[in-house]
């Protein structure tokens, strides 16, 4: 049941937890969705990967390396509780032996014993060299799959891989993708499931991998680390965000929360007897919605990549605030909390009108937020991400969007700079017709 979609994985309370670390070993630098450096041509950064138990001593200054991306696994009642989950992190930054820099960090929580438990880095190793364009690396978790298939179904390898792919296509980053799959199982013949299962996803989408073997903690695991490159410059342009752009959706939100209706209503008949169906919802929709769900969570969206990429200036060359995507971010697993994220990237109000909110289905949502059956009714699919453009430029983002069969909103529009004073860092989401959250 913790593969549900009403969990997180990110830290709160993001500047506070930045200023505390920012005199530390280990510098945390969220929220960021992926880390980035300039690469040269023909010389591809190296993964060394580092897997830890809690309160192990952490080896790191052999490595000589600057960059990382981390995951780690705690008991829930440390990842729920912000303070203790600060501490922890704490703990990992006083035992490293020099410094590095966290772009992306997930923390899994889980119900297994301590044994289970684990920290992982995967130390970025970068070359010189004339720079050429940009090398991104992130990485994910299977945080919600369907748990009424079999634990040996490949979707729960391909949730993890899809969704690491999703998140470098959405910085049009597609060249050179190569992935380092993270996984665990009780038993042998468990783990070389999982392999086959990756070995058939990496063949079928033609992409190349690298197998560092399990974890080797006999505890269930499913995730990914993913490296590309582009020669693109990247769309993080938060400073070039003017007041009155456009935010485009790229999909329809919500489609994640159906996939957790799913499974509630197979466990609990009076909810689909009973309560769905005085909703006008009945078995079959949530089933269509469920198969949407994992299709989406496990077909990466490449055309995404492609279409981002076509709307960014060349390397080293200047954006066109007219012409050029500025901004994307996840929206994903986070739902609409990824709109308060935005507007602390950006330090300016996002203006949301609530009418066009598209949501997957009008019933499904009103019915789980009124029902109190999963706290975020917004938490969609990997492929569902925000765009920030210009006016001129929005319709013809949406245009190809539409072409390559997403379904496109703009959702709202970018509002007035935040003024805060040096005792506060609050960020605003507004919803016309609703109050400020």
């Amino acid at each position: 049941m913790r593969w549900l979609p009403d969990c997180s994985n990110e830290l709160k309370h993001y500047d506070n937890i930045a200023n505390e670390f920012k005199r530390n070993n280990l510098r945390i630098t969220i929220p960021s969705y992926y880390s980035y450096f300039h690469y040269p041509e023909k010389k591809e950064a190296e993964i060394i990967r580092r897997i830890y138990k809690v309160d192990e001593e952490l080896r790191h200054e052999d490595l000589k390396t600057k960059k990382a991306v981390t995951i780690l696994k705690y008991g829930k009642n440390v990842v729920y509780d912000d303070d203790l989950i600060v501490e922890e992190i704490k703990k990992i930054s006083n035992s490293i032996d020099s410094k590095i820099e966290i772009d992306k960090l997930s923390i899994i929580p889980t119900n297994v014993k301590k044994d289970f438990h684990f920290i992982l880095f995967d130390h970025i190793k970068s070359h010189r060299g004339n720079k050429t364009g940009y090398t991104v690396v992130t990485n994910s978790n299977t945080q919600a799959t369907d748990v009424t298939q079999s634990i040996r179904s490949p979707i729960h390898m391909e949730i993890s891989l899809t969704e690491a792919i999703n998140l470098l296509n959405l910085v049009g980053c597609t060249k050179d993708i190569k992935l380092y799959p993270i996984y665990d199982a009780p038993n042998d013949e468990m783990l070389d499931e999982i392999r086959k299962n990756i070995d058939s996803f990496t063949i079928k989408y033609n992409f190349t991998f690298e197998d560092y073997s399990s974890l080797k903690l006999g505890s269930l695991f499913f995730g990914t680390t993913a490296v590309g490159n582009t020669h693109k410059e990247l769309p993080n342009k938060y400073d070039l965000v003017q007041q009155d752009m456009q935010i485009i959706v790229t999909d329809k939100i919500g489609l994640l929360a159906c996939l957790g209706l799913y499974i509630i209503s197979t466990l609990d008949n009076e909810i689909v007897l009973k309560k769905m169906n005085s909703y006008g919802i009945d078995l079959e929709k949530v089933i269509q919605l469920k198969d949407l769900a994992l299709k989406n969570l496990t077909e990466p969206r490449l055309s995404l990549g492609r279409i981002v990429s076509k709307y960014l200036p060349d390397f080293e060359n200047e954006f066109d605030v007219n012409s050029n995507i500025l901004v994307t971010h996840p929206i994903s697993k986070n739902g609409i909390s990824s709109f308060k994220e935005l507007s602390q990237l950006i330090n300016k109000e996002v203006v949301i009108d609530q009418q066009q909110i598209p949501y997957v289905d009008k019933d499904v949502s009103t019915f789980l937020a009124k029902e109190h059956l999963i706290a975020n009714i917004g938490a969609s699919t990997s492929d569902t991400n925000l765009i920030i453009v210009s006016k001129d430029l929005a319709p013809t983002i949406v245009e190809e969007l539409a072409k390559h069969k997403f379904n496109p909103t703009i959702i709202g529009r970018i509002g007035k700079p935040i003024i805060s004073d040096k005792s506060t860092t609050a960020k605003k989401v507004l919803f016309h017709n609703y109050d400020k959250i």
